[in-house]
């Protein structure tokens, strides 16, 4: 979903801070949930990842329970150099309203072919069904490295990590770490400022030389030194793309009960490359089967959808086969409203395997034959877990069919409403941030919606050295 902005990104910054006390580290989130709106505020309380509300997704609790701790993310490949940190601007997409497939809002300028990070740009890398941990990796393009919110990322174990990277002073990095956290208190400003702009490269880069420099990994000296929503912030940070998906995974499923609709955001819509990566990472850092780890969380028929997430063999051709989308619509109608029940497989077969290009299309194509958005009719149809995961991927597949408008919308809804869901702010924000051409298209489209930037969205809701880490990492783009 992601592979459509790769590119570089430097653009001038433009942000300022603002203020909100954050929860505690073990404090409550927060009520509500994701909660998808109207399209002007002040919208509904539509919470995303609940059971009965109608439009949108409901609270999922313990979200202020601390996360479980894991080990920093290792081990990686050699990488070309980088230049400056990459910064962004922008402006503002067209309003869109809730509940119709939603327009595709104009990201300025289209992203330039140089793939973000330092391998050369080349065709996005694409993988096929993966025959178990035993299997070999997938091959990448020639002079391709691994991607990961599509961009490229460090090779994860067993590939020889790189140490260096022209242009990047990781001891210089490293050293500014230890002094900021040396002695009585610590210096938190010098920390977000040194972590914030860095990439999956740098970052991987610094993890490491601090660990050689220190003796500890970077990951225990934040959870020592910091607390609160601020170490939450800067220890997901730290760990990469990767390594901060799979921190999220066993945050999600450790513990009572299980977060369900982070598992949503985590495994839902992910390209095969993706779902590769996080089996094989999360067998290495902690050494279990993901597949078992979620079917253990989940049962009946979302254990089912989940097993088809994570069977890694979505469809990844680019063209879109316009009979079979006619089909598709046809079948889905029939295994919904056409018919009496629902036949709840039958549509996960088809949301769930089908390529990117292909459900945008099913999204354009459903409600002028059958006069009802593709997101409506899961709402409509399905109840429960396996509406919520079924509606974030219907609703990713609408507009843009990027997911832009829906990631937009879920910042929103960590933000509405009394209290701030703070754990769900941060990991969208963090998450979102390693694309950063992505990124910026998201920030458009929030400011569209809701008629300020997300810089002051976070200013309002965040204060002290927790607001500061946010909108740091939001101006870096």
């Amino acid at each position: 979903m992601y592979n459509q902005y790769q590119g570089n990104y430097n653009q001038p910054p433009q942000q300022q801070w603002g203020q909100q006390p954050p929860a505690s580290y073990g404090g409550p989130g927060g009520p509500g949930g994701y909660g998808y709106n109207n399209g002007a505020p002040p919208p509904p309380q539509n919470n995303y990842g609940a059971p009965p509300l109608q439009n949108g997704y409901a609270p999922q609790g313990g979200y202020g329970a601390p996360p479980q701790q894991q080990q920093p993310y290792g081990g990686h490949s050699p990488q070309p150099p980088y230049g400056a940190p990459p910064q962004q601007s922008y402006g503002a997409p067209p309003q869109q309203s809730y509940g119709a497939p939603s327009p595709q809002p104009p990201y300025g300028a289209p992203p330039p072919n140089q793939s973000y990070g330092a391998p050369p740009p080349g065709p996005p890398q694409q993988y096929g069904a993966q025959g178990g941990y035993d299997a070999p990796p997938p091959q990448a393009a020639p002079g391709q490295g691994p991607r990961f919110f599509g961009i490229p990322i460090p090779a994860p174990p067993p590939a020889v990590p790189v140490n260096n990277l022209p242009g990047y002073n990781a001891q210089f990095d490293a050293e500014r770490i230890r002094k900021a956290t040396k002695g009585f208190g610590t210096d938190e400003r010098t920390i977000i400022d040194t972590l914030s702009p860095l990439d999956p490269f740098q970052m991987d880069v610094l993890s490491r030389t601090y660990e050689q420099t220190v003796g500890r990994p970077l990951k225990k000296t934040l959870e020592k030194e910091l607390s609160g929503w601020l170490e939450y912030t800067l220890v997901l940070l730290s760990l990469g793309p990767l390594g901060g998906d799979l921190h999220l995974l066993h945050r999600a499923c450790a513990g009572m009960g299980t977060h369900e609709d982070l598992l949503n955001e985590l495994l839902l819509g992910r390209t095969n490359e993706e779902i590769f990566h996080l089996k094989e990472g999360y067998r290495r850092v902690y050494g279990k089967d993901l597949v078992a780890v979620v079917r253990g969380e989940l049962s009946m028929k979302t254990e089912r959808m989940f097993n088809m997430a994570l069977s890694g063999q979505r469809d990844e051709a680019p063209f879109v086969n316009q009979q079979q989308v006619q089909q598709d619509v046809e079948t889905l109608y029939r295994a919904g409203p056409g018919k009496m029940g629902t036949d709840e497989i039958g549509v996960c077969g088809i949301l769930l395997s089908r390529s990117d290009a292909h459900l945008q299309a099913i999204a354009q194509a459903f409600p002028q034959r059958h006069r009802v958005a593709l997101s409506q009719m899961v709402q409509n149809e399905f109840s429960g877990h396996m509406r919520d995961g079924l509606y974030y991927i219907a609703k990713g597949a609408e507009g843009d069919g990027q997911g832009v408008v829906r990631d937009a919308e879920m910042l929103y809804a960590a933000m509405a409403g009394m209290g701030t869901k703070d754990e769900r702010m941060i990991y969208r924000i963090v998450r979102s941030h390693w694309n950063r051409p992505r990124f910026n298209a998201i920030k458009n489209q929030y400011q569209a919606l809701y008629g300020k930037s997300l810089k002051r969205a976070v200013e309002g809701e965040t204060t002290g050295k927790y607001e500061k880490a946010l909108v740091s990492i939001i101006e870096q783009n």
